[in-house]
Parts: structure tokens; C-alpha cells; sequence
């Protein structure tokens, strides 16, 4: 029997966790526009910001999004990024000049500002919040009469091999490593479901965009490094617990899964990306 979810030890896990890789996160991805970051030039088009535009980056990380926002704003505008890791915020605070920003740690699920914004912003972040609904509504409630957000998900397990080909023998092999009802990657990967979520939080005018774009890790030991090092960080230790053996065939699994990806000893994945944005009217 699997362990109950719990969105609070949730909250807390992935708080640490992001204070814990946010420096490897930021520079070797989100900065560099790597594989899925190629996407950020993507939500901010799609979020049409102008120049005295108030706008909120929910869930903005290292502030690789709030950083292309800042671009396009001008002196009367505004940019405000909230995160639950106060080292993200930091590399945030760091990497953007814009005079008229400010980074709050803050919990996406109750926001609460004095004042109304244009556009609102999430990378990468929605389908990892356990009540995406709730997030959806606070974004509303701090929108202006026909303020847009526009959020950016990744795609489903077999459009996004980077994740699964090291987690579907993860789960095989541990199939207790999660709780029941923990948030995953691909929740929204399916454009439907995409639409339909940001519908129940409210959203009208709804559209959703699919990209579709490559990321190159190395060889399959650099992708394996990088992987444990980073994505699988918060459970690492969960999966070493169970011995070596049990890693060793996490492992072989996985290079087998990757080896359809491989081109001269260097693996390819493809990765698609979904982009919605709603109207709030």
C-alpha cells in the first residue's frame, strides 16, 4: 500500500529540493535556453506584454521568464515574481536589472497583493501545484478585467523522454517511491486537459499551443548523472535506500529505454512543450 499524498510535506519536500538544485537548474538549463527553455521566448510573445503593463511571473524560479518580461517593459511597468525557494529568488533578484521588480516568497496557491495586474506568467509550474485550481483562481482574483495568463507545461511521458525513460523503471522497480496522488510531470501534457484545467480555474478564450523541441544531455552515463543529480534529486535517496542492485537494474533499464534515442553514442530526445493562455473576463 502506497504512502498517503500529502500536499503540505509536499510543499515542504519541494521547497528544499528547489533550494538544493536551483543554482545547477538555472545555469546548465533555464539560462542557457536549453531543450524545453526554448519555450520562454514562446510565453512571453504569447503574453503580448506591454510597456506599462503590472505583471506576475507565478512560480518563477531562477527568473529566466521574469528576465525576458523585463525586456518589454518600460518604465511605468512592473514585474513580480513569486517562489517557495528562496534560493531561486535569489539567483532571480540577481540576474535582472529591471528597476521596477521585486521577488516575494510566496505560495502560488494563496496570493495576496493590494493591487490588480495585466498579465500573469508560469513556467513549468502549474502542474506541479496540488491544488492547480486554487492557484488558478488566486491568479484570477489578482487580474484585471481581462488580464491574460499564459502557462507553459510539458507534454505526455512518450512525448517527453527525458523524464520517463529514466522514471517509468524507477516506478517499475519502486512502485511505492511516490505517494498516491502526487502531482507528476505530465499532468497536463495532454492539450485537452491543459484546456480544461485552466477552464475550471475560470479562464475563458482559451488556447493551446504545442512546440515541439530537442534536447541533447550527452551520452547515457552524462544523462544518468545529470538526472539523479537534479530532476530525481528529492528521491535520490529514496532509491539508493533500496540497495545497489535494485539501482543497478533502475539503471540498465533505463540505458535500454535510452538507446532508442542514441545517435553516435550521444542521445537525442525530443520534447514537446504546451503553452495556454486564457483571458480573465
Amino acid at each position: 500500500m502506497k504512502p498517503v499524498f500529502d500536499p503540505t510535506q509536499y510543499k515542504i519536500t519541494s521547497k528544499a529540493n528547489w533550494n538544493t538544485v536551483a543554482h545547477e537548474y538555472h545555469y546548465n538549463w533555464a539560462d542557457q535556453q536549453v531543450g524545453p527553455f526554448k519555450s520562454t521566448a514562446e510565453v512571453v510573445r504569447l503574453a503580448k506584454i506591454k510597456p506599462d503593463d503590472k505583471v506576475l511571473d507565478v512560480a518563477c524560479g531562477t527568473g529566466v521568464v521574469s528576465k525576458e518580461i523585463s525586456q518589454f517593459l518600460g518604465p511605468q511597468g512592473l514585474l513580480v515574481g513569486i517562489d517557495l525557494s528562496r534560493t531561486a529568488l535569489s539567483i532571480a533578484k540577481k540576474s535582472i536589472s529591471f528597476q521596477n521588480s521585486n521577488f516575494v516568497e510566496m505560495d502560488a496557491e494563496n496570493i495576496g497583493f493590494s493591487f490588480k495586474f495585466d498579465k500573469a506568467t508560469c513556467q513549468y509550474g502549474l502542474m506541479f501545484f496540488p491544488d492547480s485550481v486554487k492557484v488558478l483562481e488566486s491568479i484570477r482574483n489578482i487580474l484585471n478585467h481581462n488580464g491574460m495568463l499564459a502557462v507553459a507545461v510539458h507534454g505526455l511521458a512518450e512525448d517527453v523522454p527525458y523524464f520517463s525513460t529514466i522514471m517509468k523503471p524507477i516506478l517499475e522497480h519502486i512502485p511505492d517511491i511516490r505517494p498516491e496522488g502526487t502531482p507528476t510531470v505530465h499532468r497536463f501534457g495532454n492539450p485537452d486537459s491543459l484546456r480544461a484545467e485552466l477552464a475550471s480555474g475560470g479562464f475563458s478564450d482559451i488556447t493551446v499551443t504545442k512546440y515541439d523541441f530537442v534536447y541533447k544531455p550527452g551520452t547515457f552515463d552524462e544523462y544518468w548523472t545529470d538526472y539523479m543529480r537534479s530532476t530525481a534529486n528529492s528521491i535520490r535517496s529514496k532509491i539508493e535506500g533500496h540497495g545497489d542492485a535494485v539501482m543497478e537494474k533502475i539503471k540498465n533499464d533505463a540505458r535500454n529505454n535510452a538507446s532508442r534515442y542514441e545517435k553516435d553514442d550521444s542521445i537525442v530526445f525530443p520534447w514537446t512543450v504546451l503553452v495556454a493562455t486564457g483571458i480573465n473576463q
